[in-house]
């Protein structure tokens, strides 16, 4: 269960959007108490997803999961099918990116002079590839 938890990109994904939220408020700078909240949520969040990798490498020193690591611990390439189910995800968010980024790039010339686009745009294309990518590979698993 909790190796389940620890290789689904639900965790990254709620880092990112509390990250996002983060530099969002700290830019606002209306909502300063909010702001410290969100910052102490992210430090938090972060620091039991630390804890919860290393309990869970302890009980399992053969199949570790690497932190900070350059390949997300969503890729789980054990055998040749979980290759392809990956392969077929990794292919969807290309083809996501290859339409989202013309979009966002637009966006953001269209407004240039506000300074919280590109980083709403930023977190929307972050969290888009993450729904492009579990659905992919739930769909793909589910017809397997």
């Amino acid at each position: 269960m909790l190796k389940n938890i620890l290789r689904s990109p639900l965790i990254p994904m709620i880092l990112f959007v509390l990250l996002i939220t983060f530099l969002l408020l700290s830019l606002t700078n209306t909502l300063s108490d909010l702001t410290r909240l969100c910052f102490w949520v992210l430090v938090l969040c972060t620091f039991m997803w630390l804890i919860f990798i290393k309990l869970y490498n302890r009980q399992n020193p053969n199949n570790q999961i690497k932190p900070l690591g350059i390949i997300p611990p969503e890729f789980r390439d054990m055998d040749e099918g979980q290759q392809w189910v990956t392969y077929k995800a990794c292919k969807n968010v290309y083809i996501y990116y290859s339409f989202a980024l013309p979009i966002t790039a637009g966006i953001c010339f269209l407004f240039y002079d506000k300074i919280l686009v590109p980083l709403i745009c930023i977190g929307v294309l972050g969290i888009g590839q993450y729904i492009v990518y579990w659905l992919t590979t739930v769909r793909v698993l589910n017809r397997i």
